[in-house]
């Protein structure tokens, strides 16, 4: 299902999102993945070179990973001081501190036109906390709420998890460019931390169950080719 909702909004434009969810914030995780890259591209359209989105935000990268032989992902953490703060926060309609994770050849050529997204500096688990919720009055039990966290969510989260099979991708879903990558033969092995100030944190964290309070870690194996990766080549679990 979530596989299907991703495919479907990819065919959309900007102007295509639903009015009544101009703040991301408001649509479920998979439709939110996809709105923040459509805004972005739309948003950065012109700055097409690493050192136009540098102009643009104003000011070089927190830090850049190599993710395959032929790119690496960067991210810039904006608050309203930096001039491409506004912008984007705009075409996201937030107010919050953001991620902008953009990838860029390695060749020092232009980067694809769906290569950047944005997201909040703050974990999305009030979604799922909500979901859980609203699910358990629905039902009116009085269970903990860490039963219902794979018995409602896990899935859904899970999908998400599942259907990311790109480093570009994986820290869409995240929020983050990894905190490192190191390569070996054949595959580049990536690490995303996350945190209650990662956007994805909740969605990690609900996808095994743990605890809103924990701090998760995804590991990957990609390609070093930069080919989608396996189906079960990323490990979700707790720790720093």
């Amino acid at each position: 299902m979530v596989r299907w909702l991703l495919i479907a909004l990819s065919a959309l434009t900007v102007s295509h999102l639903p009015a009544c969810a101009d703040r991301l914030s408001d649509l479920p995780p998979a439709a939110e993945f996809q709105g923040s890259i459509l805004r972005v591209r739309h948003t950065l359209a012109p700055h097409r070179s690493f050192s136009e989105v540098i102009a643009f935000v104003g000011a070089p990268p927190e830090r850049c990973v190599p993710v395959s032989q032929q790119s690496q992902i960067c991210v810039w953490a904006l608050s309203k001081l930096d001039p491409g703060w506004r912008p984007l926060a705009s075409a996201l309609d937030t107010g919050d501190r953001l991620n902008l994770v953009c990838e860029f050849p390695g060749s020092q050529g232009p980067r694809a036109e769906a290569s950047c997204s944005a997201r909040a500096q703050r974990s999305n688990r009030t979604y799922y906390r909500n979901r859980i919720l609203t699910v358990m009055e629905r039902r009116q039990l009085k269970r903990k709420t860490a039963d219902w966290r794979t018995e409602s969510s896990g899935s859904e989260a899970q999908e998400l998890v599942d259907s990311a099979t790109t480093a570009f991708e994986l820290s869409t879903l995240v929020g983050d460019a990894p905190d490192q990558c190191t390569d070996s033969y054949s595959e580049t092995h990536c690490v995303w931390k996350t945190d209650a100030r990662t956007y994805g944190h909740g969605t990690l964290a609900v996808s095994i169950g743990a605890d809103f309070r924990k701090k998760v870690r995804l590991s990957c194996s990609l390609p070093v080719s930069g080919a989608p990766r396996d189906q079960n080549s990323c490990v979700v679990h707790i720790g720093n």
